[in-house]
């Protein structure tokens, strides 16, 4: 009985002292700043942090000692990331396609919740999401492969919408949401075409590119977005180019070609820009991203090649097949690293470099 009195004394004291000054367990934090480019240039993009499940999240020192006690919870993992999108006030969406499902976190609340793929087409998310957008409300905007379909959805994860596409797009790919016309574009990557729809009421407007490799044509087209002028920026993969347009379809520029280089592309997976139209593109083969000005000159390139699966050890940076990327109005940069099963996380300085972020992230994953 004396025994068992002092064990629980001891416990209490541990955790009290554990609230007070923070567990040993809990996550060490690093103060070095991870940017590009390179001192002694002035720095335009900072790492800030990366998130593989709800463990992702930092600990109190009273969290870390309940774990330590009772176990960590299942960890809500990724599988296979594809695509990514944000508020901008602290949730992300992140379409996983081996789940399936799209998982939400919540970065201000630190929580993580899980939409998966239904099997009532009328109730619930009856398709593999592949690709999203988000509209000014935040409704969620995905297509993917089961049904001819694009699913609404509220911020719950509730079907508020479906919009038939079937007829106009044989295989769907990059969506994006255009609030000041009410329309949505969706590429249609085997037709080489962007198919538009008008947001309320899923009528077919029109649509704009055909199959090849002259200016406004395509060679299965991937991710789309809107930059700030309104343009309607589009990767072009097999043609290893970025071209933009009108919304109405009008051609205006182009560049990019396949190669090696710097300023070359291997495989577009993603495409973004910033509160300054410069251009992100992910290159999935390249481990790379690639950012031009708004006229597509070559500005600078983040990332390398890095496994963290095989070494358990966190790579600011480094990218194993990078999928969608996603920039906010604060100029935070959202990335699906998806063999890596993680997304990461950067922001853009602008051009006086910022101010400096103060990451906070774990020695090992």
């Amino acid at each position: 009985m004396k025994t068992q009195v002092l064990k629980t004394i001891a416990l209490f004291l541990v955790a009290v002292l554990c609230i007070l000054g923070g567990c040993a367990a809990q996550q060490q934090q690093h103060t070095r700043r991870y940017v590009w480019p390179r001192a002694p240039e002035q720095p335009r993009i900072e790492w800030i942090a990366s998130y593989y499940s709800q463990h992702s999240f930092p600990k109190s020192g009273f969290d870390s000692f309940i774990e330590g006690i009772f176990g960590q919870a299942p960890a809500i993992d990724f599988e296979k990331p594809i695509d990514i999108k944000a508020s901008g006030t602290g949730r992300v969406y992140v379409a996983d396609i081996a789940k399936p499902a799209i998982i939400v976190y919540d970065l201000n609340a630190s929580t993580v919740e899980v939409w998966n793929k239904g099997s009532d087409p009328d109730l619930s998310l009856a398709i593999t999401p592949y690709y999203l957008a988000l509209d000014s409300d935040e409704n969620v905007y995905t297509v993917g492969r089961g049904n001819s379909y694009i699913y609404v959805l509220n911020k719950k994860g509730a079907v508020v919408k479906k919009i038939n596409y079937g007829g106009q797009v044989t295989a769907p790919a990059g969506i994006v949401v255009d609030d000041s016309t009410g329309k949505i574009f969706l590429v249609d990557s085997p037709g080489g075409r962007v198919a538009v729809f008008d947001k309320q009421s899923g009528k077919h407007l029109y649509s704009f590119g055909k199959p090849g490799s002259g200016d406004g044509e395509f060679n299965r087209p991937s991710p789309i977005t809107i930059n700030h002028k309104g343009e309607v920026v589009v990767g072009d993969v097999m043609n290893a180019r970025v071209q933009v347009f009108t919304k109405d379809g009008t051609f205006l520029r182009k560049f990019g070609q396949r190669g090696d280089a710097g300023s070359d592309f291997q495989v577009i997976k993603g495409l973004a820009v910033d509160s300054e139209d410069n251009v992100y593109v992910t290159d999935g083969k390249a481990n790379q991203i690639k950012i031009f000005n708004a006229k597509g000159d070559y500005l600078l390139s983040i990332g390398t090649a890095y496994s963290v699966t095989k070494t358990s050890i966190e790579a600011p940076g480094g990218f194993l097949l990078p999928q969608g990327i996603f920039i906010d109005q604060n100029n935070t940069i959202y990335i699906a690293d998806q063999a890596n099963v993680r997304f990461q996380i950067f922001k853009y300085l602008g051009e006086g470099g910022g101010k400096p972020a103060a990451p906070s992230i774990p020695d090992k994953k």
